[in-house]
């Protein structure tokens, strides 16, 4: 041993060892919401501004509720067009939003890394679908060779009709794409002019209750998971690291009390996004019941995921889902005592 090494006290050599150990365990454990410390102060809270849009998830109803929490100032902005909603949200006027997982993935990468996922629901396949006329003879995905489908090729809906067409044992060529949204589609799909239409919730809801349309084919059978992220900048994930903690318990609680109480969910709802009360049940009831945990298992399905559009085109950039979707605050993420209210 050279004369200039030091010799350690006996007990330091033991403990050593194990105090390394567990810091480094400590590293590997990833911070949930209730780690994260609170640093709110209700006397002077922070403000988030929220951006709600009319489709998607569960960001309207805690828009209806004004869901507030100590220490934060929740100031909603709704949306009735996307496009809008995403434009502000790109442009730094909203803190935080409810988007696709497409879409999620596609401003991660335009962001250069900038954008990223604070939370993310279950799955919500029963939440998309294929409706097809109250009187078409269409019975099944098949049937409509040679037919014309619309939706919107940026969304994971695409890899939904390629799965279908696989399975269908057809090809891309068989098909005829027309791509629109919003008002537009509903009224092509409405007045004859497609005769596949792939849309969500609550407006595939609204439009079977109104025109008696047949849903023929939802996420399940188009092997698509539908998940509904929650993305900030990712400036103000670090600057209001405490808030979007605090936002991410309030909304795993609106779930809850949303799965609880269908019934006035609709009733404050349905004036708000102008959907009926029963188009808002029947949206929720097949809805996701809860926030997903970002754990290894759920990162690798959706690489793989990401992988799949990237190979289709949707995604025009590898996207690493490590790096997109947070852990910091739905680790294990769970209601509050606060649900029950």
């Amino acid at each position: 041993m050279s004369s200039s090494a030091i010799t350690l006290p006996r007990a330091l050599r033991v403990l050593l060892p194990i105090a390394l150990a567990a810091a480094l365990t400590a590293c590997d454990k990833a911070p949930t919401a209730a780690s994260v410390a609170p640093a709110l102060d209700p006397a002077h809270p922070v403000t988030l501004v929220v951006g709600v849009p009319r489709n998607f998830g569960y960001l309207s109803t805690l828009w209806a509720r004004d869901v507030q929490t100590p220490g934060v100032k929740i100031e909603y902005k709704y949306f009735p067009n996307f496009v809008d909603m995403l434009t502000a949200f790109n442009g730094g006027q909203l803190d935080i939003t409810e988007i696709g997982d497409v879409g999620a993935a596609q401003s991660f990468a335009a962001s250069k890394g900038k954008v990223q996922v604070v939370a993310v629901t279950q799955p919500n396949p029963g939440n998309t679908g294929l409706l097809v006329a109250k009187d078409s003879p269409t019975q099944k995905f098949a049937d409509l060779k040679g037919k014309q489908l619309l939706f919107l090729k940026s969304t994971n809906t695409y890899l939904g009709v390629k799965h279908l067409i696989a399975d269908a044992g057809l090809t891309e060529a068989d098909f005829k794409y027309v791509e629109l949204a919003g008002p537009a589609a509903v009224k092509a799909f409405q007045t004859g002019q497609v005769e596949g239409y792939l849309t969500i919730d609550p407006n595939m809801a609204d439009i079977v209750e109104k025109t008696g349309a047949r849903l023929i084919s939802d996420g399940n059978d188009q092997r698509i998971q539908n998940l509904y992220p929650y993305v900030a900048q990712k400036k103000v994930i670090e600057e209001k690291h405490a808030a979007v903690a605090a936002f991410v318990q309030v909304l795993a609680d609106t779930i809850a009390w949303a799965q609880a109480h269908p019934d006035e969910q609709a009733r404050i709802l349905a004036p708000k996004i102008q959907f009926s009360e029963s188009a808002i049940r029947t949206t929720f009831g097949r809805a996701a019941k809860g926030l997903q945990p970002v754990d290894a298992a759920f990162l690798k399905a959706q690489q793989a995921n990401f992988d799949e559009l990237l190979a289709a085109g949707v995604l025009k950039q590898p996207v690493a889902a490590s790096e997109l979707y947070l852990t910091d605050f739905v680790g294990d993420i769970t209601p509050s005592s606060a649900a029950a209210n």
